[in-house]
């Protein structure tokens, strides 16, 4: 009883910590959010402009690679196997796909793991996703599959379905691989509140980079100013669009969902009379449902960050499985062989959808 006990303190100690330090942003986005969205891109814009060298030396860590080998493309795909693409979510460090992707190639699959400045826009990695995809057709990869976790599949989302980026013509036209499959994991297909308190989750992304020598002192800008947050709120114009959209066509559409919080009542009660002990008066007002949205993310409701509600989309096959946003699909150590429980389910799924 112990160890869970000193878990959910740890989790209680990072969102103090996050709701502190990202309360300004948290007031200002709650009135002015495509403002702040539209702020935030034009520093991006102007960093970019004015450290032109520093900016491409960052865009060079970006991209697709073929799992086990290093970036760029090095290795050769087998263009008679199966293809699946891995997209990860909002500052995530690259550790999500660790249990899952070794078992895609066990099963002699070409797996390929997508690396993408997250924090901008979501439009703008739906658009460079879609560069990405292009570039395997070039390697001769005719058709894939995406396993996306969290935000991934909004990214994967806007980049099948938005006009402006137009997927289906070049997909009709050989100009892309054809997307046989989606499947989504924890992703907020209606949004998610934690959005506003993602300066955490940002330290845990750059700092990762620096420890795999992709550090750079303005990478926590050049990967995005923050834009994609304004996007993940509910209600938020991005997913209204996107949401209003059909779905795509021929692509077989899964999205799973975890049921279990990493906190309890006593936790939620525990966070809250802090928060109020340590927040500014003008952010005091937004503690009076604080307690409500961590509540609904518990009670086999949700994963601690995401509702399972956000999760459904109309006409898509859902499923749920036990775990919180991370440990559906990935352990918290590499020397566990706990196996999470959203990984046998993607493989069953991709072999019917593949005929693997």
């Amino acid at each position: 009883m112990k160890k869970p006990t000193q878990t959910r303190r740890r989790w209680l100690y990072v969102a103090v910590a996050a709701a502190v330090v990202s309360i300004a942003s948290v007031v200002v986005v709650s009135f002015f959010p495509e403002q702040e969205k539209s702020l935030r891109r034009q520093i991006r814009t102007s960093v970019e402009r004015a450290f032109p060298q520093q900016a491409a030396q960052v865009a060079e860590s970006y991209g697709l690679t073929l799992h086990g080998d290093a970036p760029g493309f090095a290795a050769q795909p087998d263009p008679a196997a199966p293809s699946v693409v891995l997209v990860h979510g909002l500052d995530d460090p690259g550790k999500v796909w660790m249990n899952l992707a070794p078992v895609l190639a066990d099963q002699r699959i070409n797996v390929w793991q997508l690396d993408y400045p997250n924090d901008q826009q979501i439009e703008d990695s739906a658009r460079f996703f879609h560069d990405q995809l292009k570039r395997l057709t070039r390697r001769g990869i005719e058709q894939v599959a995406v396993v996306a976790h969290s935000m991934g599949g909004l990214v994967s989302r806007e980049m099948l379905t938005n006009p402006r980026i137009a997927y289906a013509t070049a997909a009709d036209g050989a100009a892309a691989p054809r997307v046989v499959a989606l499947i989504m994991v924890g992703t907020p297909n209606q949004g998610s509140e934690f959005a506003r308190f993602r300066v955490l989750g940002e330290i845990r992304d750059q700092w990762a980079s620096f420890l795999h020598g992709r550090g750079h002192i303005l990478r926590g800008i050049l990967d995005g100013a923050g834009e994609a947050k304004i996007d993940l709120l509910p209600g938020s114009r991005f997913l209204t669009t996107l949401n209003e959209r059909p779905h795509p066509q021929g692509v077989n559409m899964l999205s799973i969902a975890g049921n279990i919080s990493p906190w309890d009542d006593r936790d939620i009660d525990r966070l809250v009379n802090s928060m109020r002990e340590q927040l500014p008066a003008v952010g005091q007002d937004k503690l009076a449902g604080l307690g409500a949205l961590l509540r609904s993310m518990g009670d086999g409701l949700g994963d601690g960050l995401v509702t399972v509600e956000s999760t459904r989309l109309e006409g898509v096959e859902h499923r749920t499985v036990s775990g919180t946003h991370l440990s559906m699909i990935r352990n918290v150590s590499v020397q566990s062989d706990r196996v999470p429980p959203a990984v046998p389910l993607i493989v069953r799924y991709l072999t019917a959808k593949l005929s693997i």
